[in-house]
């Protein structure tokens, strides 16, 4: 299916007062952060984290403390951009595609994270009219309403996680015609567990019945983050289940990223998954040799180096 034949918009649009409350909740929740990393800077000063340790080269003190300061000049910029915004008194537009905030990454590094709902929005809709999914008529409304709703805990989302992609997917695909529409090469290859569990048709998820919005990272492997790194070698049941992608996720993940990169994702390491396969937990990879994404299920108790998560938010239609 084209976007051109989605209707229409015809959400209903908020008043300025609401759309004042929602610019009101960002700002509370820049502030917040903000005294936060505040506090955690003044703390440092205290503890002497800006002073070179004996076995550090001259300046990496001072390197540390140029950091959060990098940080928190961004933070206060962005608050006082909404700050003047909203005194501005002009009338705010119903839509804010773009969102743009800090990260500092655990390596102390800082990085602006910026992303457009509506240039994703289109290559989403393009990429399931390549692969000949059906979306209902209201989709595009769907998404916007999840993406103008939740737009402050999105951008908490990205401050606290450094999300730096995001899904977007209808609901209620079945899993087997979802994974028959989204092959690759050579297809799958399904572990034993996995078929003994009912394979594609029995497998559970949580969080796919609706449209939604999912926050990830864009690495190609775990290794590729840190954020992602630091999940390796642990067990399924120390997966954090509502932060984890499920397998439906993940095999649209694996399109999209194929699709705008000409790469696999998870060449290296499997993924956990939140999928349930009977008793086991769903885990998967893709082969480069055999062009194949594998698809396995390990009891949840299973751990292993190459074993990791990909961390996720996810945004649902109420």
């Amino acid at each position: 299916m084209s976007i051109e034949n989605l209707t229409p918009s015809t959400q209903p649009e908020k008043s300025q007062a609401e759309l004042r409350t929602i610019l009101e909740s960002r700002i509370t929740s820049s502030i917040s952060t903000l005294d936060t990393d505040i506090e955690a800077y003044q703390q440092a000063l205290k503890d002497g984290l800006f002073d070179d340790k004996e076995e550090e080269e001259e300046g990496v003190g001072e390197q540390r403390r140029a950091t959060m300061q990098k940080r928190l000049t961004s933070q206060i910029e962005q608050a006082e951009k909404l700050k003047e915004l909203l005194d501005s008194g002009q009338e705010l537009p119903q839509s804010q595609p773009d969102l743009s905030t800090s990260y500092t990454r655990p390596d102390g590094r800082v990085e602006t994270i910026t992303l457009n709902l509506e240039s994703k929005l289109q290559e989403f809709i393009d990429l399931y009219a390549q692969t000949n999914i059906n979306l209902p008529p209201n989709f595009k409304d769907t998404i916007r309403s999840i993406w103008n709703n939740n737009q402050v805990e999105i951008e908490k989302a990205i401050q606290q996680q450094g999300f730096n992609e995001l899904l977007i997917l209808p609901g209620n695909i079945p899993l087997p015609e979802l994974k028959d529409k989204m092959s690759m090469e050579n297809g799958y290859l399904e572990g034993s567990n996995f078929t003994s569990g009912g394979s594609f048709a029995s497998a559970k998820s949580p969080n796919v019945t609706k449209a939604r919005i999912v926050l990830v990272h864009n690495a190609q492997d775990l290794q590729d983050r840190q954020e992602l790194a630091q999940t390796l070698n642990i067990k399924g049941q120390d997966v954090k289940l509502d932060q984890a992608l499920s397998l439906e996720d993940y095999i649209v993940f694996q399109r999209y990223y194929f699709e705008k990169t000409g790469k696999h994702l998870d060449e290296v390491n499997y993924t956990w998954l939140n999928t349930k396969s009977g008793a086991c937990l769903v885990h998967s990879i893709w082969s480069p040799d055999d062009g194949i994404l594998y698809v396995r299920a390990s009891d949840p108790d299973d751990r292993a180096s190459h074993l990791g998560s990909r961390l996720s938010r996810c945004f649902e239609d109420k």
